[in-house]
């Protein structure tokens, strides 16, 4: 048996015929390893992910088995990294494995097993989100080396009480009929709601439901995902935005491939609830994946009825799964929802084991690169020193830590780290502008110049170059020098704003600028001041707010910006009576 390791977009496109035929063949694959589903994750997933490939030998075209996987890279404690491997469906997917197309599983899944342990760099592998149905994969985990590995279950409780379960996943095995369904599958009580709301919103004049198609999908993405936040936003918390951003994208993304059903209830114009779920043709699943509702709204109940429909929808389409995915709530039971157990296995091997140092390194420099920009400063500093105690010339890494070591104030290491850098690529673009930046935050303007044209003598349509050049020149009294400078930067791109606000200050100082002008500009300082404020460059935040001022000295939002910073500088006693025009807040 032959494993191929497919770790980029353009091969898994190729293969999709391939993958199509082996998920339709077996009966135990799920909708989260479909080819559709894994092609939007894919995409989005941060993580470095791989797919494992088997084939029979090498010279048969076709695979028969597909094992989507990722990794991870962790800090230690007490310093260094460890790698983690993982289900590449994890954060997203309710479910993950692997598919194989029937009569391979003996041969292929310790195949999987071996390979993972033999060729793959990891210390914890977490098996996380399997069903209690993918038989195969007690054969995967049994397959691992119990001398040097531990397997071990992980159950992790929720910190409140009321939470839903998500080791449970309850699931509606459909029959053939509606009239079945209602008959046998749900209470008395449930079924005399389902038939008398369902007869209501078809009579109603008032109550309609719509679905989704080329037309209205936009906006029915959008009420869906509305009344979903207005649920979900504050309990989400950090991770809010981008769920948000994963179901906007898969929604448009199923659809697209058409397995989407979405449906909105609503009472005149106004949306009571909506539903979308997943629809798995080859494994005849619908799979509910997020709903929203008008919470002020009780009768009818949108949730009942919207489930109502679209379990209807699904048995007059043929389909024998109603999936309501990971979570016990209650409301499931009442549909004839039974349970199924997820599981998450940890194998972690036993002793330490040497880590392959050109494996970490990337991954580590992902982190690294993660922490920075989440402003996770001394996480940050601690991996991208680590990356150069193992490899002292990491370009990226001397790098990044020379920016974070300015934005911390320690100019001269950030200095040495950029000079460094240099001397292993003496025409690296990014040091020379870092480095000039450094320098005109020090007011050193000379070196500053210097390090900016050398910048440009390498790369002479670096707009970019040409403002800060412009900036240090003006800082030192050269006016006409500064002006060129913004010229020419408008010249290579007319419509840069920051070189053209550049220009209009270096004018204004010059007494140039009329008030018309000086009232616009003012405006667009004070907002690239904000966005220096956003990234942390107060210093700079400073002088365009300022700028503002001197533009509109009227401009109560400018003196309140620059209230803020210098508050946060500790500044502000020193210059509030001289600078200060409107209220600061307590």
């Amino acid at each position: 048996m032959q494993i191929d390791k497919i770790d980029n977009f353009e091969t898994f496109k190729k293969i999709r015929e391939n993958w199509d035929s082996v998920y339709a063949a077996d009966r135990q694959a799920q909708f989260f390893l479909s080819w559709i589903w894994l092609s939007r994750w894919l995409q989005i997933v941060h993580e470095p992910w791989f797919i494992l490939a088997a084939k029979p030998d090498a010279d048969d075209s076709s695979y028969v088995a597909f094992f989507p996987l990722k990794t991870l890279l962790t800090h230690k404690d007490g310093g260094g990294f460890e790698i983690e491997l993982c289900m590449a469906g994890n954060s997203m997917a309710d479910y993950t494995g692997l598919i194989c197309r029937p009569g391979y599983e003996e041969e292929v899944i310790p195949t999987f097993a071996d390979y993972i342990q033999q060729q793959l760099s990891w210390s914890t592998f977490n098996v996380k989100s399997i069903l209690d149905t993918d038989t195969r994969m007690s054969l995967f985990l049994n397959s691992f080396s119990g001398d040097s590995v531990e397997l071990s279950q992980l159950r992790i409780q929720s910190v409140n009480v009321e939470d839903p379960d998500l080791y449970l996943a309850p699931c509606v095995s459909l029959p053939d009929d509606w009239d079945e369904y209602l008959q046998n599958y749900v209470g008395v009580n449930t079924r005399q709601k389902i038939r008398r709301f369902l007869r209501q919103v078809e009579s109603s004049d008032e109550l309609s439901i719509t679905y989704a198609n080329a037309e209205n999908l936009n906006s029915h993405i959008e009420i869906l995902l509305n009344l979903w936040e207005a649920r979900w936003k504050k309990q989400k918390g950090d991770t809010f935005e981008s769920v948000m951003a994963y179901n906007r994208l898969i929604l448009h993304h199923c659809f697209e491939h058409k397995c989407l059903y979405l449906s909105v209830l609503w009472k005149g114009d106004r949306p009571l609830g909506a539903i979308a779920n997943f629809m798995d043709f080859p494994q005849k699943s619908m799979l509910f994946v997020i709903t929203g509702r008008d919470r002020t709204f009780k009768n009818p109940p949108p949730g009942l009825i919207l489930h109502a429909d679209a379990i209807r929808y699904a048995i007059q389409n043929g389909f024998k799964v109603y999936d309501f995915l990971m979570g016990n709530e209650e409301y499931k039971y009442s549909f004839g929802a039974k349970d199924r157990h997820i599981q998450h296995i940890v194998a972690q091997y036993k002793h330490n084991r040497q880590q392959d140092v050109e494996n970490i390194i990337p991954l580590a420099l992902q982190l690294a690169i993660r922490d920075h920009r989440s402003n996770r400063l001394t996480k940050a500093e601690q991996g991208y020193c680590q990356i150069l105690k193992a490899q002292s010339n990491n370009p990226e890494a001397l790098y990044g830590l020379g920016v974070l070591m300015g934005q911390k104030g320690e100019y001269q290491t950030a200095e040495n780290l950029f000079k460094d850098l240099l001397e292993i690529q003496p025409n690296s673009l990014k040091a020379l502008f870092s480095l000039g930046n450094l320098y005109q935050t020090q007011d050193r303007l000379s070196e500053a110049i210097e390090a900016y044209h050398q910048l440009l003598v390498l790369q002479p349509d670096a707009i970019a170059g040409y403002n800060n050049l412009g900036y240090a020149l003006q800082q030192q009294g050269k006016w006409e020098d500064a002006i060129a400078c913004y010229q020419k930067a408008l010249e290579l791109q007319p419509n840069c704003v920051e070189a053209e606000v550049s220009l209009a200050n270096a004018l204004h100082a010059q007494g140039k600028l009329s008030p018309e002008k000086q009232a616009h500009y003012a405006v667009l300082n004070n907002d690239f001041g904000s966005k220096c404020k956003q990234v942390g460059d107060l210093k700079t935040a400073i002088a365009y707010y300022r700028q503002s001022i001197s533009l509109k000295p009227d401009l109560a939002e400018a003196h309140y910006n620059l209230a803020l910073v210098l508050q946060e500088q500790g500044q502000l006693k020193t210059v509030i009576t001289s600078e200060q025009k409107t209220p600061i807040p307590a």
